[in-house]
Order: structure tokens, then C-alpha cells, then sequence
């Protein structure tokens, strides 16, 4: 990337409009009118919250519309996770929460969980705290999924299935996640838990600390945690060399067990009269891992090599309120956040630095008495990235190699770009119809501009029934080798057809059926090592099916089907073959990788009585496939059924004390899955004992 083109005369207008959008918010929060309501007067009581389950929390999505809305109506095929289910099902991280829901199916690869929706790996936009994008830049797999983003200070969790580009930008692909944390309006008071099990020696504690002063309230979140998550013994130890040579074939042999993963968390928050919010969080984590080369018959063992991520990330975040008139306000939202990753290969470190400034000004309004709502806005980000790994060289060749010492070639790649945005979304009602329609464009400085459009139709007919219709585009923004490699890489685009229809009869009984087709122009995939398939194209479609019965007011039983499938020519994987001098190269084809075609969940939850709550979970996922680009053949991993159970009592031995057992695996400890090369053993039998008090 040529740093003088930043300085062209469409960056320094560009420059001068983000002078003027400064100068008006300064404007506007100086001048002291009013402030801006909470929500907006177009929010009927009935569409603000809907019951889950008797007794339980009430869904409220935020991410749909970009205000609090309930599920049941809002346009989008969404789904909230209470605080009060993530403790009744034993969940601490947010892969397992995922995974009991529909569409979602958690790959267990050796650096953590990647994450597929409807059949389309790393898919998902992570969002926290409404607005903090979670991933990376320079890798679509790099995702806090796991231990790295702590569930100690989460009020709930919000899902979208389809696209969201419109509200959202770049990357809210098949869908969004959105993690919220707590306020002191949540949690007056001390909450503190800590946490043992195994195998794996595993240990946690957390604390969490809230006050509800009226006017203001605040909030901070500590937790810690250390655990053996891979029990490995490496045979390579040495491969790196003086960095000119890599060391002799047979001096590269050793010993070498995978250490502990440990994981550092605060985040914390502070409003003022609900139109001030300062907000952030810090993480710390190292996590080792080990990987096998690609399973040859040629050889005499597997070569199994160290290697781990680690490093702090995290962000600061600034949002404010105001009103206008009684029908209109403006909302403005800031944030920095950062990622100093270390990733080690063997004996080689190398430092990535990440890091993005974000700002956008939200107008909403209401019509007609609050039959419309439009919600509108502009946004500007900048992202820099420093020490982007991009591998020439196929990294497990070079490990494998016997008669030479050279090196894999790879180059640290330092890129940025800017990205302008400007978007609006128009609901109305009109009887028993919410209309909807959304429109985006976004202006970049290194790759091709697009436009995101929405629509949506939500009929209730009865207060019984629901019909969506729902169709949305949405695009992804290019990995670090597209952005180095061309001038204006192709988008990867999808659009998306959802048709759902929900039957709620009583807040005892409920069902949803949602069909959906997802077709993908430009797709590449990724290797870790062997870079990007080239541009291909896909279509995607399936049905999700989710009900719950309610027996009993003390018995619950709740499920999910997902069938999908896809169609669509291979992969093309484009590799280096050899140098003579000039690289040569030669084409593979591999399948598509869609992750399992059936995904199911059956899960119980029965409370003896008011102290005590036993849940159940029996989980099925069908075959999958190993898929690499470099891989002679692609090898068929059979379906596994996996039981985890929890069991929680309260006030055990004086109020506010809380102990919970949570059991993971209980029937299946033999199964495999596909990891990156090689396949692997699926998670073991765990156990954890957990005991939680709040003063």
C-alpha cells in the first residue's frame, strides 16, 4: 500500500468532513437542550419485551434495529440469551453457548472454536457491547470464542441469523452476535464465583461490583482464569534456526508438552442519566496448542509442532444521548480498540498489531404517531494493522523436509484503510404489517466501495402467529493477502431469502420453522498457511426448526433442528509448486467446506423446587469432512451425540450462596472432529464445581 495516496485531494475532503461532523457534535452536547429518551415513543408496550419462559427474563434485542425491540417482532430471525440461561445451563464460554442454538455449529480446531453459521465457517459478525467488533483484521478464524472473552459480567447475548451489512457494515456476513455486559442498574451491590475442575486442573474466579446511584450507576468486572487445554507432546522443537537456515532434519527432534493457557480479564462501565456512557475492557491470555502436519502414509510418524497465541486486546468506548424535539434525537458513539498479538511457531515469535478508531452520528425520528421509525446515520473508521503475516511458502512442507535447511518464505505486511459509511433503515406499521427497508453504501480507500439494502415484511395476523419474510445483503471486508495483493479485491458478497413462521399459543408452548437461502459470490476460504482459495461461488440453503413445551410450570423442554446443504463447483487452491526462479503454480481442487448437515438439540430443565434447577442438554452433529487445500484425499468424520448435564441449588448454606455442577461429555469420550491437517480427539469428560455469592 503507497502511503502517499492517503493524501490525495478525496482524503483531505474527506478530512475536512470529519472536521465539520466534530465541530456539530461539539455543537450539539454544548447547547444543553434536553436530552434524548431512552427509547423511542414509537415502541408500543407489547413490541418492547416478550416472555421466554414463565418466570424467566424478557427478550430484548438491541441489534436488529439498532434499538430495544422485542424478538418476536423485530425484523430479523433472532435470538436472546438471558443471563439466567447461561447460568441454569452451566455455560462459561461463549462457544457453548452458541452451539445449543440453531444454524450455529462450533468447530473444535486446535487454537480454540471456530464458528459456523448455515454452513459458512467464520461468518458471523462479534459485536460487544452493541458496538465493538471483536475479530481481526488480519484472519477471519481470530474470534475471542472461548476463555479469551469472559461470561462473568454478560447480561445476555443477542443472535441474528442472516445478513446485516446495513446497520452493521463490513462483516455482519451470515449473521451477528452481540455480547452485552452488565450496568450497576443491573447489579447493585458484589457478585464473586469461583470455580474448579478437570480434567485439566482447571481454575477461575471472578468478581463483579455495581452501584446504582439514581443519576449514575457503575460497574467493573474481574476474572481470572488458568487451564491445560492440550495435553500434547510435540516431536518438533527446533525448526527456525538462525533465521537464515532452519535447523537439520534430524536435529529439529525432541520432547515437548503443551503448557497452560491462563486468561486476565477487567471491564467495566459508567453512565450519567442514561445519555452518558463511558465503557472498556482489557484481556490478557496465552494460549499453547499443537498442531499435526497432514496425515501422509509416506511417512513414518506425524510431526506434531508447538505453537501459541497470546497478547492483550481490548477497547474504550464513548456513547451519548439527545433529544431534539419530542419526536426526534441524535446519537453519538465513539470507540478505540486495539490487539497486540504474539503468535509462536515452534521457536519463532512473530508480534501483530491491530488496531481501529471508530465514530458514528445516529439520527432517529418517528412518524405518523409512531407508526414510523427511521433510523439513520454516518460513520467513519480507520484501521491499521502492522506485521500481517503472509505466507509464500507452504509452512508444513518446509517442516517435513529432510535433504535441505531452507526456509519457508513469508513476508510482515503494514496496511490501512478508511472506510465511510452512510446508511438509514424506515419501519412502519399498518395494521397487522411491519414494513421495513434498509440501504448502505460504504466508501473505502482500499478496496471497491459497496452498497447493502434490506427489506422485511412481519404479519402478525393473530397475536398467536408470526410471518417474516426477510431478504438482506451483506459483504466481507478482504483478508490481509487480498488487500496486498491487489489494487480493489473483489468483495465476497452474499444474499440471503429467509421465510419464517412462529406459533406462540401460550407462553407454555412455541414453535418456529425458518427456511433460508444464502447465495455467495466471490468466496474464498483460508489456510493458515497455504493462503486463499481463489474466487469461487456458492449457494447455501436449509431450514431451521426450534420449539419449547412446557408440561409443567416446574418442567421445561426446548429443541432444535438444522438441515442444510449446498451447491456449487469445488474450490481452486492456487499454490507455489517450485521456484525456477520465478514461482510456478499448480491448481487443487478441494470440496466446500460446510461443516455438518444436521445439527440437533434437545434440552430439559426441571426445578424440583424453588432452590434447586437440574438442566440437560443431548446434542448431535452429522458427519463432516477434513478438508485443506493441500490434501490428496478428504477424509469422512463420523456424527457424534454428546450429554452435558448441570445441576445449580441456591442459598446452600446461608442467602446469596449458589452452588452449581456442571458435567460435560458424560457419555461420549471417543469421538473425533476435523482439525486444521489432521483429525482430532473431540473434548473430554469435565466436570466443575462452581460456587457463586452475591452481597
Amino acid at each position: 500500500m503507497q502511503s502517499s495516496g492517503f493524501f490525495c485531494e478525496g482524503y483531505i475532503v474527506k478530512l475536512k468532513m470529519a472536521q465539520i461532523l466534530l465541530l456539530t457534535l461539539v455543537a450539539l452536547f454544548g447547547s444543553g437542550v434536553s436530552l434524548m429518551a431512552a427509547s423511542s415513543e414509537a415502541a408500543s408496550a407489547e413490541n418492547d419485551t416478550i416472555l421466554m419462559f414463565v418466570g424467566e427474563d424478557i427478550e430484548v434485542l438491541s441489534i436488529a434495529s439498532r434499538r430495544e425491540e422485542g424478538v418476536w417482532q423485530a425484523p430479523a430471525v433472532a435470538q436472546v440469551i438471558t443471563r439466567r440461561d447461561l447460568w441454569k445451563e452451566g455455560v462459561k464460554t461463549l462457544s457453548q453457548a452458541l452451539e445449543m442454538t440453531p444454524g450455529f455449529y462450533m468447530a473444535q480446531k486446535e487454537w480454540g472454536s471456530e464458528a459456523y453459521l448455515r454452513g459458512i465457517p467464520n461468518s458471523a459478525l462479534l459485536l460487544y457491547d452493541n458496538l465493538i467488533p471483536m475479530g481481526s483484521d488480519v484472519t477471519k478464524t481470530l474470534q475471542p470464542l472461548d476463555y479469551e472473552l469472559s461470561l462473568a459480567p454478560v447480561k445476555r447475548i443477542e443472535i441474528v441469523r442472516g445478513p446485516g451489512s446495513v446497520l452493521w457494515g463490513p462483516d455482519a456476513f451470515a449473521g451477528i452476535m452481540n455480547v452485552v455486559p452488565m450496568t450497576g442498574k443491573d447489579l447493585d451491590g458484589v457478585e464473586a464465583g469461583a470455580l474448579y475442575g478437570g480434567p485439566g486442573d482447571d481454575g477461575a474466579v471472578y468478581m463483579n461490583m455495581g452501584r446504582d446511584g439514581g443519576e449514575w450507576d457503575g460497574f467493573l468486572s474481574l476474572s481470572g482464569r488458568t487451564i491445560e487445554e492440550d495435553k500434547t507432546t510435540c516431536n518438533i522443537v527446533r525448526f527456525w534456526g538462525d533465521g537464515k537456515k532452519a535447523y537439520p532434519y534430524e536435529d529439529r527432534f525432541g520432547e515437548e508438552q503443551i503448557g497452560r493457557s491462563h486468561y486476565l480479564e477487567a471491564s467495566g462501565n459508567f453512565s450519567f442519566k442514561d445519555w452518558f456512557t463511558v465503557s472498556g475492557l482489557v484481556s490478557d491470555y496465552q494460549r499453547p496448542y499443537a498442531i499435526s502436519g497432514p496425515e501422509e502414509s509416506s511417512r513414518s510418524q506425524v510431526l506434531t509442532w508447538p505453537e501459541s497465541r497470546s497478547g492483550p486486546f481490548g477497547f474504550i468506548k464513548l456513547e451519548a444521548k439527545r433529544r431534539l424535539d419530542p419526536s426526534s434525537g441524535v446519537r453519538f458513539a465513539g470507540y478505540y480498540n486495539w490487539m497486540d498479538l504474539e503468535y509462536e511457531i515452534i521457536d519463532r515469535t512473530l508480534d501483530q498489531k491491530e488496531k481501529r478508531f471508530y465514530g458514528e452520528l445516529i439520527y432517529d425520528r418517528t412518524f405518523f404517531a409512531g407508526k414510523g421509525v427511521f433510523t439513520g446515520g454516518s460513520a467513519y473508521r480507520k484501521t491499521d494493522v502492522r506485521n500481517a503475516p503472509i505466507w509464500e511458502s507452504y509452512f508444513p512442507d518446509y517442516v517435513a523436509q529432510k535433504k535441505t535447511t531452507f526456509l519457508p518464505l513469508y513476508s510482515l505486511e503494514d496496511y490501512n484503510d478508511r472506510l465511510w459509511s452512510l446508511f438509514g433503515q424506515y419501519t412502519h406499521k399498518m395494521g397487522n404489517f411491519d414494513f421495513s427497508l434498509g440501504l448502505r453504501n460504504d466508501d473505502h480507500d482500499q478496496y471497491k466501495d459497496a452498497l447493502s439494502y434490506n427489506a422485511g415484511v412481519v404479519w402478525n395476523p393473530w397475536s398467536e402467529w408470526m410471518f417474516k419474510t426477510l431478504y438482506g445483503t451483506a459483504y466481507r471486508t478482504p483478508f490481509a493477502r487480498q488487500l496486498l495483493g491487489d489494487e480493489k479485491p473483489e468483495l465476497e458478497e452474499i444474499d440471503t431469502l429467509n421465510l419464517q413462521v412462529g406459533w406462540k399459543p401460550s407462553e407454555r408452548v412455541g414453535l418456529n420453522v425458518c427456511g433460508f437461502v444464502s447465495n455467495i459470490e466471490n468466496h474464498r476460504m483460508e489456510d493458515p498457511y497455504a493462503g486463499l482459495s481463489k474466487p469461487n461461488h456458492q449457494k447455501v440453503y436449509g431450514v431451521e426448526l426450534s420449539g419449547r413445551f412446557s408440561p409443567f410450570r416446574d418442567l421445561d423442554f426446548s429443541a432444535n433442528l438444522t438441515i442444510q446443504n449446498n451447491s456449487g463447483p469445488d474450490e481452486t487452491y492456487l499454490y507455489i509448486k517450485y521456484w525456477d526462479p520465478d514461482p510456478h503454480y499448480e491448481e487443487l481442487n478441494f470440496p466446500y467446506d460446510i461443516g455438518p448437515k444436521r445439527l440437533f438439540n434437545l434440552m430439559g430443565t426441571w426445578r424440583p423446587n424453588e432452590r434447586v434447577t437440574l438442566f440437560a442438554r443431548l446434542g448431535y452433529h452429522s458427519s463432516t469432512q477434513l478438508v485443506y487445500p493441500r490434501a490428496n484425499t478428504f477424509r469422512s468424520i463420523p456424527g457424534a451425540w454428546v450429554l452435558d448435564m448441570t445441576a445449580t441449588v441456591g442459598d446452600i448454606i446461608f442467602p446469596g450462596l449458589d452452588l452449581q455442577i456442571s458435567i460435560r461429555n458424560l457419555t461420549n469420550n471417543h469421538y473425533e472432529t476435523a482439525g486444521t491437517y489432521s483429525t482430532l480427539s473431540g473434548k473430554p469428560f469435565t466436570a466443575e464445581v462452581m460456587l457463586k455469592k452475591r452481597w
